[in-house]
């Protein structure tokens, strides 16, 4: 009898010494689990640098500008809000010097000499000539030194991290503890995320306002009698449902507006990679048309 209540005694230690082995390795994996995705999420949201802020320095470091579309008008009346200050329109440089002038008589051992002096100047005038060019460049830095400007609406820019840490969950799951999540559970978590992502950003796009900067290359799909009309199709529209109608951003150019080098380059069922900058005008929430009307594109 005491034999038997000592064998049971020794096996609920070896039971529990295993239990308690059994616990200790699933707390320190969940442990090593928690890390790991601790560790995933500060690394994505060290490297993931905003679109829109690389977006905005490309715009920045832009060189000398070729104009394909520069609507003047625009820009004209655009020019006397952001500068207020009264300009010159005409400089005057003044330039002055003295002269000596004299007459001498030579006698046998003297020479008197009598001069005068006399100032002379000179005035030059200078004509300032604000081209719509120049004073688009003034305008465009304007919006961008007070943050006036939206970048970014033609990327489709998303948090990835939570699918991240799904994906490396699922992982660590079958190499600590054999166990596989299945792989349509695992599609549907990412295709039901990616979604939400779409969802969100068509959200964001609706209700855009203001002056925006967009480049990327967009189609000019048609050329009616009085503009051009280019349509950029959203990446975004990659995860909506086959049924969605398409996401576009549309931009009108007017005919009057075009440069020669936009009218050369410009043709109908051709791309072209632009910078566009120009103001939102309106969202068409039925056929998910983002308009814009372009103030000046390069």
């Amino acid at each position: 009898m005491i034999e038997q209540i000592a064998a049971a005694a020794v096996g609920v230690v070896i039971g529990v010494s295993i239990g308690l082995w059994w616990i200790t390795r699933l707390g320190r994996t969940v442990a090593n689990i928690s890390d790991s995705l601790v560790k995933i999420r500060s690394e994505l949201e060290s490297d993931r640098g905003s679109v829109a802020q690389k977006k905005k320095e490309v715009f920045q470091k832009m060189g000398p500008k070729t104009f394909y579309y520069l609507d003047e008008s625009q820009v004209k009346d655009l020019y006397p809000q952001v500068f207020q200050e009264l300009e010159p329109k005409r400089i005057e440089t003044r330039e002055s010097k003295e002269t000596k002038k004299g007459i001498s008589a030579k006698f046998r051992f003297i020479e008197p000499k009598y001069e005068r002096d006399r100032a002379e100047e000179t005035t030059k005038t200078y004509d300032v000539a604000r081209t719509p060019p120049m004073m688009y460049n003034r305008v465009e830095q304007y919006l961008l030194e007070k943050g006036r400007m939206t970048f970014g609406l033609e990327e489709f820019e998303f948090d990835k991290s939570s699918i991240d840490e799904f994906k490396s969950m699922c992982d660590q799951m079958r190499s600590k503890f054999n166990f596989n999540i299945p792989d349509g559970l695992r599609d549907n978590y990412i295709s039901d995320k990616m979604r939400e992502f779409t969802l969100q950003r068509v959200k964001e796009l609706s209700g855009s306002t203001g002056y925006v900067a967009i480049q990327t290359e967009f189609s000019i799909i048609d050329i009616p009698d009085d503009a051009y009309i280019l349509s950029f199709v959203h990446p975004l529209n990659e995860y909506l449902p086959q049924e969605d109608k398409k996401v576009i951003i549309q931009v009108t150019c007017a005919k009057e507006c075009m440069t020669s080098s936009g009218g050369s380059i410009f043709k109908k069922d051709k791309s072209v990679k632009i910078t566009c900058l120009g103001k939102v005008v309106s969202w068409n929430n039925e056929d998910k048309i983002l308009e814009i009307s372009p103030i000046a594109i390069y």
